[in-house]
């Protein structure tokens, strides 16, 4: 109000020159005989409301109203009603002019508002103490809200899409009750003086108030502007008062000790918050000498345990850099530097792409780009030192998480394996010299009994004087043992000399009924049944046609060996896996003789067989071979007297590998 004074000249200014453009441009209409009509709010405290055992309104409006009828030399004659009714009264004529709060209503073309000084009517929003608390408006929703009669719920609130419900309260002591009882969640204060006021008077101990006030309104005095004579008027009555000062003995009365009341009730609570300040910074005070002496034990511990891990870092006996996202090295510990000849200033100038040889940069962007999605990377780079020479590592990395999230680092631990791996291509080349040492054998003792059938018969039609038909079947003996050497070293040199692949979409369970077409004269030989089982959809997948059916040949011709008399081979098809990892199953099970589990991890090897008279032991070999060239697999199950179970798998989709390993 003290500052609101030194403005009270300019506001009787703008107010003359505003009665002065009325009076010129708007009709008159004559005020009634000696009585005003003024219209104010039933339940609006302090500035105007009815007690309950009283008749009068009374409050700061009522005064205002008072006042002004005394300044026009006329009567007040005082109509408190609710603001519904109260704007329906002036629009209708039956009242001369209202005093109460701004309103979207009072804003048309035909009532002219005269605000005064009084700008602090705030909404704001009271909750039942129970209620969950309230972050946002959406936090309303389902909620049941008190409205008092007239009075819609504000338009801040989306209550179409909150589904709020409304209970409406004939005054704010109803509302707030129903509040209070837990009947109603919330209520809308269209002024908080007012309902502060109702609260402690009435002593509701369940409602508090939430949030900053949602809108601040000044109190008005409404006029229709066609009633030029009462405008011109109200305005210089209104305009009096605030030059003699005597509406701002009004506004000291009912509103400023509204304000003093409102701090009286909370100084309690202001002079114990003060005191705890007080004694909380004594206490800090008090505390900060203790602190100092911590601070500087805790600062000397983690000096040395910065140490410790300092010396474990640089002591450690693997290669550890620091890296960012886009490979720069921040830093390396001293085996980084000497493995790779450089120091710490030259290796800060360097990225870690610039450690490894060219073909290897990009695997190093994508290692790096694993790493900070979360991937745990394992992978082995080839290193180029300072002077040229290439260091094989072994390489692991994890996200450093720092202060900033821009500074996120990698840090790459690299453990030299250039050793290990010499050590390891030692092994695989022992290892091979022991397989041609078991093949060599192995040809031989294959190769040696044809060679002593050719050389026998050879002697027998140099030596001795046989008969032209004995001298016959010693040259196709002869011939037989030829071809059958001849072969031997045809599949020993098919295995040595990768043939490349013809891709083609292969049908599996058409090429087993050709397969089977095929060997019909030898299953009919041994009277065995075929029981066949394919998938109802399509198990197809690449592969090269005539290395399958060679695969199957020789799979289903070992089932027939194994039967003696009146077997059974089962065949089932199936396709396993998601559409990522799609799989084409086949299983040939059989009741012969079966496998000793002596026999049955070599069955794969080279020269390995039992049936001497029938066979070399190369045809589940090269078997094996055509699979791993499909990248697929085989294996073998069996049990002696009940049979063998061979079960093999292609992928889907071969990838391109195969094609360039075996094609060009």
């Amino acid at each position: 109000p003290m500052q609101n004074n030194r403005f009270a000249p300019i506001n009787f200014l703008v107010i003359q020159f505003s009665i002065l453009f009325l009076t010129t441009l708007m009709p008159h209409q004559s005020l009634g005989a000696g009585w005003l009509r003024v219209g104010v709010s039933l339940n609006n405290p302090p500035f105007s409301y009815v007690e309950n055992d009283e008749t009068d309104p009374k409050g700061f409006s009522v005064d205002l109203a008072n006042l002004l009828a005394e300044n026009m030399d006329m009567t007040a004659q005082l109509y408190p009603m609710d603001e519904q009714n109260l704007r329906k009264a002036l629009i209708d004529g039956n009242i001369d002019l209202v005093i109460g709060m701004r309103d979207a209503t009072y804003s048309t073309p035909d009532i002219y508002q005269i605000e005064t000084t009084v700008k602090g009517i705030e909404t704001k929003i009271f909750i039942n103490s129970n209620y969950p608390p309230i972050k946002s408006y959406r936090d309303l929703a389902g909620c049941k809200v008190a409205i008092e009669k007239g009075y819609n719920i504000p338009s801040f609130l989306p209550s179409e899409q909150m589904e709020m419900n409304s209970s409406e309260a004939n005054s704010m002591y109803e509302a707030l009750a129903l509040v209070d009882s837990g009947n109603a969640d919330i209520y809308i204060s269209k002024n908080l003086l007012a309902t502060r006021q109702t609260i402690q008077k009435n002593h509701f101990q369940n409602i508090k108030e939430i949030g900053e006030p949602i809108s601040i309104s000044p109190l008005i005095i409404a006029v229709k502007k066609m009633n030029t004579e009462l405008l011109t008027s109200i305005s210089m009555a209104y305009g009096q008062s605030l030059e003699n000062r005597s509406y701002f003995t009004i506004y000291d009365k009912w509103l400023r000790n509204n304000f003093q009341s409102y701090m009286d009730r909370y100084k309690k609570f202001i002079f114990a918050g003060v005191g705890a300040f007080i004694l909380a910074l004594l206490s800090f005070i008090l505390w900060n000498r203790t602190l100092q002496s911590k601070v500087i034990s805790i600062t000397r511990d983690l000096r040395n345990s910065e140490k410790k891990y300092r010396d474990l870092i640089e002591t450690s006996p693997d290669m550890i850099c620091l890296v960012s996202m886009y490979g720069k090295i921040k830093l390396a510990n001293k085996i980084a530097l000497t493995h790779l000849g450089y120091d710490q200033k030259e290796i800060a100038d360097l990225r870690l792409h610039n450690l490894v040889v060219p073909e290897q940069a990009d695997d190093v962007s994508n290692f790096i780009n694993d790493v900070f999605r979360g991937v745990y990377s394992n992978k082995e780079f080839t290193f180029l030192t300072k002077d040229g020479r290439n260091i094989q590592v072994d390489m692991v990395a994890n996200v450093v998480k720092e202060a900033e999230p821009a500074e996120k680092f990698v840090c790459c631990f690299s453990r030299d394996i250039t050793e290990r791996k010499r050590l390891e291509e030692d092994l695989l080349y022992a290892d091979r010299l022991a397989i041609m040492g078991r093949m060599a054998a192995g040809i031989a003792h294959e190769i040696n009994n044809p060679l002593g059938i050719i050389l026998g018969n050879a002697q027998d039609a140099l030596y001795h004087k046989l008969s032209v038909e004995d001298s016959l079947e010693s040259l196709k003996c002869i011939e037989r043992n030829a071809i059958r050497a001849a072969k031997i070293i045809e599949d020993m040199l098919n295995f040595t000399r990768p043939v490349p692949l013809q891709l083609c979409p292969v049908d599996l369970p058409l090429q087993v009924d050709s397969t089977l077409f095929l060997l019909k004269q030898k299953l009919k030989q041994k009277d065995i049944r075929i029981k066949k089982s394919y998938p109802s959809e399509p198990a197809v997948f690449k592969g090269d046609e005539n290395l399958i059916q060679q695969l199957l040949i020789n799979i289903i011709l070992n089932s027939i060996q194994a039967i003696k008399n009146e077997g059974l081979i089962n065949i089932a098809i199936r396709k396993t896996g998601d559409n990522g990892n799609t799989k084409v199953t086949l299983e040939i099970n059989d009741n012969g003789v079966g496998i000793p589990d002596e026999d049955i991890q070599n069955v794969f090897n080279p020269f390995f067989t039992s049936r001497k008279e029938n066979g070399f032991g190369m045809g589940l070999f090269i078997s094996k071979i055509i699979v791993e060239k499909h990248h697929g697999s085989i294996s073998a199950k069996s049990a002696v007297g009940e049979g063998t179970v061979m079960t093999v798998e292609f992928p889907v989709e071969t990838t391109g590998a195969a094609v360039n390993e075996y094609g060009h």
